[in-house]
């Protein structure tokens, strides 16, 4: 589908009363293959497109989405929304970018972040490279069932196309592999596992490696013990500690901020973490996930200090939530097709830390090393903090034993402004932090 087509659509609306209206076109196409105890399980290629039309009427707004792009259902969708929008709500905040600030694509930006992947796998090499990950954590006779591996690769290709001037085109690539298997012997049975996202797929790595080292962490948790309740330090590694991050950004995002229900509200520009603290959003990082030169509503995107030696610098935020809060817009605005803008994190990472996982672990007297996270009861309104979790017992700077069935308590406020990271922060997902070292949590035994 060309530019074309969809400025056609934009001048219909205009025709038809619309004060304002923007399209996003796109084409996925998703190779993938699962295995499971050394079998090629599932195959699949898929390839979908799929338009998305919002219109704006009095400050009402209104968006459809179909993957039928036959002109005739297109006709009947602009139709359809025109329609729909004369019906809902009135929202005085909605609206598309001033012409002054927006910015356009530009392809030498764009090209310079390296987003999009040349090399296309076949579906035979995925194949092989699946069940290479898988074999090489069976190999391990320790290991006695596998919940299965999967990798896949995807390309998008997508134009988004506004009636205030705003045109953006994205060609990225996206790879991801995941990989889960059990040890087991008489006494216990324990699961580890592995996940990776790049934006290259030779970048994903060495396949047998990374199902050997799965298959011996697995090992490593067997004969794992329960612990009494007690409250101590808390270690995340490294592969569980962006989870926090996570935490940040739902806390930090403007809606909720808006609402009432963040913690943060009456945060900004206060310290929330020690001195020294640096957790950045940066959307112009070559090979990353989440890189992008404009955001969705056409806000150009820059490096930000999400929190700046401690201190939290802003809420994320879209236009809508901006014109709310009476901020200007951070250029954090996402959507698909069938969504509105909203905020979102691009390349989220918190800064390395002076000393090693290792010197961090032989300082701590007694405590708990995470390296598995599962279920959430956080409240965001008020910070407490609850997840159930796995891992090893820290005892005199060594690890002791591995443990299981825990539950970790605390509030993130606390949890935030005693914050230690190390420093072996990897770029493996959209949000990415080195392992943090947490005093005084409580953890949940027997």
């Amino acid at each position: 589908m060309n530019k074309n087509f969809l400025e056609e659509i934009l001048k219909k609306l205009k025709k038809k009363g619309c004060d304002e209206s923007d399209i996003i076109y796109s084409e996925n196409k998703t190779i993938s293959s699962s295995s499971r105890l050394g079998k090629i399980e599932r195959t699949e290629t898929s390839e979908i497109k799929e338009i998305g039309i919002r219109t704006i009427k009095n400050k009402k707004q209104s968006i459809i989405s179909t993957t039928n792009l036959e002109p005739k259902n297109l006709d009947d969708l602009t139709n359809k929304v025109v329609e729909m929008v004369k019906v809902v709500p009135q929202n005085k905040f909605c609206g598309l970018a001033n012409k002054n600030q927006i910015k356009n694509f530009n392809e030498n930006e764009v090209s310079k972040l390296e987003l999009n992947d040349s090399y296309e796998p076949s579906l035979e090499e995925i194949n092989n490279k699946v069940l290479e990950l898988e074999n090489a954590a069976l190999k391990n006779n320790k290991i006695i069932n596998s919940e299965g591996a999967e990798i896949a690769f995807s390309k998008t290709k997508s134009i988004l196309m506004g009636s205030n001037g705003f045109v953006n085109q994205s060609n990225k690539t996206h790879s991801d592999f995941i990989v889960a298997v059990l040890a087991g012997n008489s006494k216990s049975m324990e699961r580890a596992y592995d996940y990776k996202s790049k934006v290259f797929f030779q970048d994903l790595g060495n396949m047998k490696k990374i199902g050997e080292k799965v298959s011996k962490e697995a090992v490593k948790k067997l004969n794992a013990r329960k612990i009494k309740t007690c409250k101590c330090d808390v270690f995340f590694d490294s592969k569980v500690s962006s989870s926090l991050l996570s935490n940040l950004f739902n806390a930090s995002n403007a809606i909720s901020v808006i609402k009432g229900t963040s913690f943060l509200k009456d945060k900004k520009n206060k310290r929330i973490f020690k001195k020294g603290i640096n957790i950045i959003d940066h959307p112009l990082m070559k090979r990353k996930l989440r890189s992008r030169i404009v955001d969705s509503e056409g806000i150009p995107t820059s490096k930000k200090f999400l929190v700046e030696d401690g201190r939290l610098n802003f809420f994320y935020n879209s236009l809508s939530s901006a014109r709310q809060l009476k901020e200007q817009p951070t250029g954090h605005a996402s959507r698909s097709a069938s969504s509105i803008p909203a905020a979102s994190y691009s390349n989220l990472y918190l800064e390395n830390g002076k000393n090693s996982k290792n010197d961090i672990i032989g300082s701590m007297k007694r405590g708990l090393l995470v390296t598995e996270l599962m279920g959430s009861s956080i409240n965001y309104s008020n910070g407490d903090y609850s997840r159930g979790a796995s891992g090893f017992w820290i005892e005199k700077g060594k690890i002791s034993f591995p443990v299981t069935e825990i539950t970790i308590a605390g509030n993130l406020k606390n949890i935030f402004s005693s914050l230690v990271p190390s420093d072996d922060l990897e770029f493996n997902y959209g949000i990415n932090a080195p392992s943090l070292f947490v005093e005084n949590l409580t953890l949940g035994g027997i």
